[in-house]
């Protein structure tokens, strides 16, 4: 490998009936997009994809209480703006500048 690029890490939480999600979106030079929700249960997550998720236009991969999007944060999240379960608190695009290397 002559190159080495770094691709664009972003966060954000929120709050969805009163338990923290954290999400971590991943944006690479190609053009691939993933959002990665953590819930603190798998309930909550089942009930988040049922209530938001279904019938969406990108891919969805369950493990556990993780739920993996294949598209990025704003689209992930635009039905849940108006919802009163959902209350955001933090998204930061700029989060990190690196691979999932750095992270761990």
């Amino acid at each position: 490998m002559d190159t080495y690029c770094e691709n664009t890490m972003e966060f954000a939480d929120f709050m969805f009936e009163r338990q923290k999600v954290v999400c971590y979106g991943l944006k690479n030079n190609m053009g691939g997009t993933t959002t990665i929700l953590n819930f603190p249960s798998r309930a909550l997550a089942d009930e988040f994809v049922s209530a938001f998720l279904r019938g969406r236009a990108f891919d969805i991969v369950r493990n556990d209480a993780q739920v993996i999007c294949l598209a990025d944060y704003d689209r992930v999240m635009r039905r849940s703006d108006d919802d009163p379960r959902v209350r955001f608190l933090n998204y930061n695009r700029d989060f990190m500048m690196g691979t999932l290397a750095h992270v761990v």
